[in-house]
């Protein structure tokens, strides 16, 4: 009780109101928490008001870099024996320091001596400790990010967990180690690598340069430059950490089942202890300023591209909730914006504006794409997407809008708020960032109250403020970047001391847990199922919190059955109502309703969604039936979506993304691949408007389900529904979900793609399974997270933690959607040019011959069950969810059979997977890669190599 009293009197603490609360410690580290007990689980984030500003300007990236070293442990993590590890350790900084104070040609050498002594700190060294503690507890979702003004790091995780959740990042934060550091920075240049083979990625980071200057920190790659790269130093991170890192300048954000007054003590008695220290001095730069109007012209992209910049606010501004209803009033969920308006009348292929509102700047940005003349086969000029934009903004300073545009908009982001407070993740997400730009949680809380005061008086003026200046404008016609070269490190791989555990970790890991009981979906009372009419399944979930309903209908056929539906549904979302209302005026028509419409579908199922006021609910059923069935759409709507298809198309066989995704269907699926088995050029030219529209019609005739989520019962909806709501009768019986067949290969045979502009490869891995059986699910979850379950699975542990070969590397044995399908095993890595064939060797003999760590087979049960346990949907996901457990053959929540199951798995379930599913079954390989940078002989040693031309992949 003392303690208690003694923290009490050291907290100064706000209660903003019922769900939020935020108080200092007395070391200076905030704490917000938002209390939601709606599902068992906690979003939980240690943020640090720091990031790359902030960096010295002789060791860019370094901010980056410490935040991939903070998951290397501590000195009680992550180590068997810190008093010997340190020596290897203190030589390693010092090495670190030589790197960079001699030219190039001398550093091979130093690279070998930090190789020789992190091979000698390896052998103390327990890989992804910390991940597999955070695991032991259920822990999802764990990453972290680095921005230019702050960085945070986030995981979701039971809420019974929450006392070891706080120790173990209680000990992260306090006695850090950055051990493994010179395997990370391999990582990190492949990072590196695969930005710089995205185009788009290259032109923003252009783009920023050419706004901000050279001096300034918010021009450059938060990455770093590659000169820094190359020689990192050990002690200037060290020296950051020390700095910046500090309780006066980071935050804990809780955003989930948490109970205030009891987390409060256990925050003093883990966070707590971090010594204060004094607040770090930030670095301080002038706002960006641009004197004069100017033009830049580049040939980075592989299509024409516009970006038009001004100088903008910062993330703290009076002026930011104002600039959001500008923002929603140019674009907005429901396609009413001036913007989208010119997208809706095929004057521009695409058009969008972003707010980039940073800690001590901001600017806003204008990017456009030109239409794809589909008669003369090539996009139209640059110069028009400007003056479009340009009209569109006079437009706006002149006062030139409508006022139901202005309140449409404000009702989107009232309702976008309201959505946010349902998911913990999303509004820990919200409070994370508050504290990150310096924004209080009170203007969090006053959301809605400001957006509400905004007027469109109020979005004149900024228009004026901010469009009213000198401007930049950056065209990019069709180009390669130019591209740093980083070379590969003849470096050995480091050996960690395998099968062991910390003392640290084995305290923590043995004290108990009261798991609560595991509380599943009741099919009979935590939703309703009902006919609403013959054909047609309604799935109702009562939410007491708000007035905003979520309506999905889902149509039972998807573009496997109707091959033209991919354009029709895109069409559905720029179509109007025959004799009723063009375009423009039916969205118009929605907005004022306080709805939002959109269509989409995939290969099974075609999807109209909802969501607004449910005040409004009769009268947007009304508008939304006369919409599906008699829908208006004009030539040029048409011809400006299906010239959008035919440039993509003219561009895609040259794009190094879409070539690996082309490649990858085709490993699987040979000729069915959807860049195959698709409609050619010459059949989408044939389209007619009658055809996409009858097209949707079709797919309406199609048995659905329809999900709802709202205030009001099961009966009133059903009552609203029936009567406004219209349903086409006959529904044919759908024969969704549909599954393409996957390829059956017989020995191993790798398809090899030259892109010689590549500077990182993109590698697929494929093995055709067995028929999946229900009752298999509990092993295929097992062998699932041993093998590829993230940091902590062999595939990150072996490619990337040991041998620094990926910054992503993924593996999943896949199951299908109802049971009696094939499942498939699917595996991918991204690596540097030079790394590729050693990758896909390493990788190859992962799945040929799997090791064996059955130490981790209670933590991996661990997890399974615990993650289980707190995996509960939200409200608005609930029947979804349900639908497709009762889809695979489910008649109740089949979490109770699963948690029944991870209890009682062993090692020899995971061998037998294996041993059944995976072991000396025949594997294809396809790789995207700059051929140069492969060892033609070493791969043929690998299988049989099958040289692939672009063309092969895309029909035409």
């Amino acid at each position: 009780m003392k303690r208690i009293l003694f923290f009490l009197l050291l907290l100064t603490s706000v209660s903003l109101n019922a769900q939020i609360s935020s108080f200092k410690l007395s070391n200076g580290l905030t704490v917000i928490i938002n209390e939601d007990h709606r599902t068992p689980s906690v979003f939980g984030s240690i943020v640090v008001r720091t990031g790359s500003v902030d960096e010295p300007s002789d060791a860019t990236g370094l901010a980056h870099y410490l935040e991939h070293m903070m998951f290397k442990g501590s000195t009680n993590v992550g180590t068997t024996n810190w008093s010997e590890e340190k020596e290897h350790y203190n030589k390693i900084i010092e090495l670190y320091d030589q790197l960079g104070q001699v030219p190039e040609e001398g550093r091979e050498a130093i690279q070998q001596k930090i190789n020789e002594e992190s091979l000698l700190a390896g052998q103390y060294t327990i890989n992804n400790e910390f991940s597999n503690m955070i695991q032991a507890i259920g822990g999802t979702s764990l990453n972290a990010a680095t921005g230019y003004d702050f960085t945070y790091y986030h995981n979701v995780f039971p809420s019974f967990q929450l006392k070891k959740w706080l120790e173990l990042n209680a000990d992260r934060f306090e006695n850090p180690v950055f051990r493994g550091f010179q395997a990370e920075l391999e990582t990190v240049y492949e990072e590196k690598n695969m930005y710089s083979d995205n185009p788009y990625s290259v032109l923003f980071e252009e783009f920023s340069k050419n706004m901000y200057g050279d001096n300034n920190p918010y021009a450059r790659s938060i990455v770093g430059l590659t000169e820094h790269l190359k020689t990192p130093s050990l002690r200037k991170l060290t020296e950051f950490y020390n700095t910046y890192y500090t309780p006066s300048n980071m935050a804990l954000v809780l955003s989930g089942d948490v109970n205030v007054e009891l987390a409060k003590n256990l925050i003093d008695l883990t966070l707590g202890k971090l010594k204060y220290k004094e607040p770090a001095k930030r670095n301080v730069y002038s706002d960006l300023s641009i004197e004069s109007s100017r033009t830049v012209k580049t040939k980075l992209t592989p299509m024409p591209m516009l970006i038009i910049g001004y100088a903008g606010a910062s993330a703290s501004s009076v002026d930011g909730y104002k600039l959001e209803v500008l923002q929603g009033v140019l674009s907005n969920s429901n396609k009413t914006g001036l913007l989208d308006k010119l997208m809706l009348d095929g004057d521009i292929q695409s058009a969008s504006v972003s707010l980039n509102s940073f800690r001590q700047s901001g600017m806003i940005s204008f990017v456009g794409v030109p239409v794809y003349d589909r008669a003369q086969m090539r996009f139209g000029s640059l110069s028009k997407v400007k003056s479009n934009i340009s009209k569109v903004v006079d437009q706006l300073k002149s006062g030139d809008i409508e006022d139901w545009l202005v309140q449409s908009v404000k009702d989107d982001l009232v309702m976008g708020g309201e959505l946010s407070k349902e998911s913990n993740l999303e509004y820990g997400m919200m409070l994370v960032n508050a504290f990150g730009n310096d924004v209080s949680i009170e203007d969090v809380e006053k959301y809605i109250e400001n957006i509400k005061a905004v007027t469109k008086d109020d979005v004149v003026a900024m228009a004026q403020k901010y469009f009213g200046k000198a401007c930049l404008t950056l065209e990019s016609m069709t180009g390669e970047p130019k591209k740093d070269k980083i070379s590969k490190p003849n470096y050995k791989p480091i050996v960690p001391a395998t099968g062991k555990t910390s003392d640290f970790a084995a305290n923590w890991l043995s004290e108990k847990v009261d798991v609560p009981a595991f509380k599943p979906i009741d099919f009979s009372k935590d939703f309703s199922k009902t006919e609403l009419v013959p054909g047609v399944t309604l799935f109702h979930t009562e939410n007491p919190d708000n007035n905003i309903f979520s309506l999905t209908i889902k149509f039972g056929v998807g573009s496997t059955v109707i091959p033209e539906l991919d354009f029709c549904v895109s069409l559905m979302n720029r179509a109007g109502i025959m004799a009723l209302y063009t375009p423009i005026e039916l969205k118009k028509a929605f907005g004022q309703l306080g709805c939002v419409v959109n269509f989409y579908n995939d290969k099974s199922y075609t999807y109209v969604t909802m969501r607004g006021k449910e005040s409004s609910l009769a009268r947007a059923c009304q508008l939304l039936s006369k919409s599906c069935l008699m829908p208006s759409i004009d030539e040029k709507q048409m011809n400006s979506l299906l010239g959008r298809e035919l440039g993509q198309r003219s561009i895609e066989s040259k794009d190094k993304d879409a070539q690996a995704d082309a490649l990858r269907e085709y490993l699987k699926y040979g000729e069915q691949s959807s860049y195959i088995n698709r409609l050619t050029n010459s059949e989408i030219s044939q389209l007619t408007v009658s055809k996409l529209a009858a097209g949707f019609i079709k797919a309406s005739q199609y048995e659905a389900t329809v999900h709802y989520t709202g205030h009001y019962s099961s009966d009133v909806v059903k009552n609203i529904l029936i009567k406004n709501l219209v349903f086409q009768s006959n529904l044919k019986a759908s024969k969704s979900p549909v599954e393409t067949p996957t390829l059956s290969y017989d020995k191993t045979t790798i398809y090899l793609l030259n892109n010689k502009n590549a500077r990182q490869s993109d590698v697929f891995l494929f093995v055709q399974g067995d028929d999946y059986q229900l009752g298999q699910k509990v092993t295929y979850d097992a062998f699932n997270q041993y093998f590829g379950g993230g940091f902590n699975g062999l595939v990150l542990q072996e490619l990337r933690e040991l041998r620094s070969f990926a910054y992503t590397a993924s593996a999943n044995y896949s199951i299908p959607k109802v049971a009696g399908r094939k499942a498939d095993f699917n595996g991918y890595i991204g690596t540097q040019g030079d790394k590729t064939v050693d990758a896909v060797s390493e990788f190859l003999s992962l799945i040929q011959d799997m090791p064996t760590h059955p130490e981790r087979i209670d933590n991996i049960k661990e997890y399974l069950n615990q993650a289980n346990l707190s995996a509960s949907p939200s409200i608005r996901q609930r029947t979804m969810l349900v639908e497709n457990w009762i889809l695979s053959g489910y008649s109740k929540d089949p979490r109770v059979e699963w948690t029944s199951g991870y209890k009682n798995l062993t090692f020899g379930d995971v061998e037998n997977f294996y041993n059944q599913k995976l072991k000396n079954k025949p594997i294809a390989v396809a790789i995207v890669a700059n051929t140069k940078n492969i060892d033609k002989k070493k791969l043929d040693s690998l299988g049989k190599v099958v040289n692939i031309d672009v063309a092969k992949l895309f029909k035409y």
